[in-house]
């Protein structure tokens, strides 16, 4: 690290950034999701359990909306089973009992006229929560962020299908809910000195919204208003003004005026103590010269009990680098120590330094990648942070005794780090990564399509599905819902949802906004080809490997481990399947040998239930590894 810099270390407790729940589960499925499965929420704010969503709730067939957020969009056609269109299953019969049950359970359409009332939304930033951020502005506490800062309220139905959630949770992936949203100026509300009221009702036409009008909700629905600083990812991040939670009536024939109060910040959780856990926070010279910001790098690292054993024969040790997914940051290396100090799981984990990283920019997860929106964080990794690290503990510093592991966004970024640095790591176990293949990004081909939200053939493309049966997926939400809700948090872009994460990812940065370019319109889903061509091939593995099959295929064949379902809940699995494909037709052409990694689709597994799938496979084989390099 250059001369004057100050890493920081912390044993336990001290400054850290709380974490999601990221998609699914988190490294070897040792972080339990609710029954939402989707990004949950961090802080500490009370929220109740999650409750899943039953078959009887699914919506059922085209044209029946939600049942209380009436978003103004086409429904999509819910069931699918694979192989087969709905129209060709309904036409053969296939599903004519099982709708007929189904539809017994739905709500009809509701088709009452609407009259035009008003509900007018304010939210009251007290002067008080004021009076902190101007403190944490002079004392330099809170910088400038790429991210601007948003008014954010989002609802979620009291006593519904979601179990009283705590509406800051959302974006709900199983069942979308309200949410309103609109640009500040920080300066200004801070200029004030005073309360800051701020209207977000039906009459402001430059409120981000979903659905366009309060006057179309029906029921009693909790509120709570956030005010985003986009200084870290998340509106749910610390420090963030916050308010409580109001609870309120909203009825279709009468004017239901809300006035919900931010009075407070949310306050980082704090972190677990243990003897073989140790929190590291080191500035990035590198990073806050690229972004204009200060930037560090986080860690959590996890030791196992024999390095603390000053009379053991190992002194220099291995380790795994875990990458958490979508959502998840440092914070994973909990697990990870107890795990490693549990007797009995000492002859399964394997004997290695786990260093869980933190993903994480306030644009979303940076995956690792030199970005032109969240800087070269490969680069910076594997030339400063690791140097560190190894100088800090005793680490073997050679390729052969480093390894990377991740799940989902963090899978995806093990495998592009092993691919892009195999100087610097000798193996990567990989699972249900994020697209590896555009041309199946999900069930968009970003390749060739014009749209995000239907395909050629019109209908709306699905973007999570939840197996009801061996062949029946039930799809709870389409691509269309997830962009109209990342659209109402941010229409810029920048909420830090999984599209515009992915948009910061791979697109290059706007010279006179200084935001990511829009690959998509989050409103309209259509596809920008030029920056999708110019920008996002970039980041294509499946594409890499055809381009270069020289350098990449002996990579993928000898050090990658690569796992996925059949049926991902995020149809992830068609990528792994053609990037699989297209590495054995290269092999053979090549006349290469198989190796030692392997890309393997379990079937009937889906995003979550993968990783018993990696961690029945991989444990044994890691602790083989490790077990085998020299002390």
């Amino acid at each position: 690290m250059p001369e004057g810099s100050k890493p920081k270390l912390c044993l336990a407790g001290g400054p850290w950034r709380r974490m999601r729940e990221p998609r699914g589960f988190d490294a070897f499925g040792f972080l339990p999701v609710s029954g939402q499965g989707q990004k949950g929420a961090r802080g500490t704010y009370p929220g109740p359990s999650s409750i899943g969503r039953t078959a009887a709730q699914a919506r059922i067939h085209p044209g029946i909306p939600l049942t209380s957020c009436r978003i103004p969009r086409p429904a999509p056609s819910i069931w699918s089973m694979r192989h087969m269109s709905i129209t060709q299953q309904v036409a053969s019969g296939a599903l004519l009992g099982l709708l007929a049950v189904l539809q017994s359970f739905s709500q009809a359409p509701d088709t009452t006229s609407v009259p035009e009332t008003a509900d007018p939304l304010q939210v009251r930033i007290k002067a008080s929560v004021l009076a902190s951020l101007a403190a944490g502005m002079e004392a330099g506490d809170l910088e400038p962020s790429t991210a601007p800062p948003r008014l954010m309220v989002f609802f979620c139905e009291a006593g519904g299908p979601l179990g009283d959630r705590d509406p800051i949770e959302a974006p709900f992936y199983r069942r979308p809910q309200p949410i309103r949203s609109v640009s500040v100026d920080l300066r200004e509300l801070i200029a004030a000195k005073e309360d800051v009221v701020i209207e977000l009702g039906d009459g402001r036409d430059d409120v981000a919204r979903i659905p366009d009008r309060l006057a179309d909700l029906q029921g009693t629905f909790n509120l709570r208003a956030v005010l985003d600083l986009g200084t870290h990812r998340g509106h749910d991040a610390p420090g963030n003004p916050v308010s409580s939670i109001q609870e309120v009536q909203y009825r279709r024939d009468h004017s239901d005026p809300a006035e919900v109060v931010i009075g407070g910040l949310i306050e980082p959780e704090l972190r677990s103590e243990a003897d073989n856990l140790v929190w590291v926070d080191v500035p990035s010279p590198m990073l806050s010269k690229a972004l204009g910001r200060s930037v560090s790098h986080r860690a959590g690292v996890a030791l196992p009990p024999a390095y603390l054993d000053t009379t053991s024969t190992r002194r220099f040790w291995p380790v795994v680098y875990v990458i958490p997914g979508f959502g998840g940051d440092e914070r994973g290396a909990e697990r990870w120590a107890r795990l490693l100090a549990d007797p009995s799981m000492a002859t399964t984990v394997p004997e290695a330094v786990f260093i869980v990283l933190d993903p994480n920019d306030p644009l979303g997860h940076h995956g690792f990648i030199d970005g032109d929106n969240t800087g070269p964080r490969g680069t910076a990794l594997v030339t400063e942070f690791i140097p560190w690290l190894e100088k800090r503990f005793r680490l073997q510093p050679d390729a052969s005794s480093r390894i990377l592991h991740g799940h989902s966004s963090g899978g995806w970024s093990s495998l592009w780090l092993q691919l892009e640095h195999p100087e610097v790591f000798g193996a990567c176990f990989s699972s249900a990564p994020d697209p590896v293949d555009f041309s199946a990004f999900g069930t968009v081909d970003m390749t060739r399509d014009d749209n995000l939200f239907v395909g050629p053939d019109g209908e709306a493309r699905a973007s999570y599905r939840a197996p009801l049966s061996t062949e029946i997926d039930r799809i709870l939400m389409t691509v269309e819902e997830e962009a109209a809700m990342e659209h109402a948090i941010a229409p810029d872009g920048t909420s830090g949802e999984q599209w515009s994460t992915w948009n910061a990812m791979f697109s290059s940065r706007d010279r006179n906004t200084g935001l990511p370019r829009m690959a998509f319109d989050l409103d309209t889903g259509r596809i920008d080809r030029d920056i999708v061509d110019r920008d996002w091939s970039r980041f294509d593995i499946s594409a890499r490997l055809q381009a270069d099959p020289g350098r990449y295929a002996p990579i993928l064949l000898d050090r990658v481990r690569l796992i996925c379902g059949t049926r991902d809940c995020y149809y992830l699995d068609e990528a792994v399947s053609r990037l699989a494909q297209d590495l054995e037709s290269i092999r053979v052409r090549m006349d290469l040998d198989k190796g030692a990694g392997s890309i393997k689709m379990v079937p009937d597994a889906n995003h979550n239930s993968i990783t018993g799938h990696a961690m029945r496979m991989w444990l044994p084989e890691m602790r083989r590894l490790t077990t085998e390099l020299p002390d």
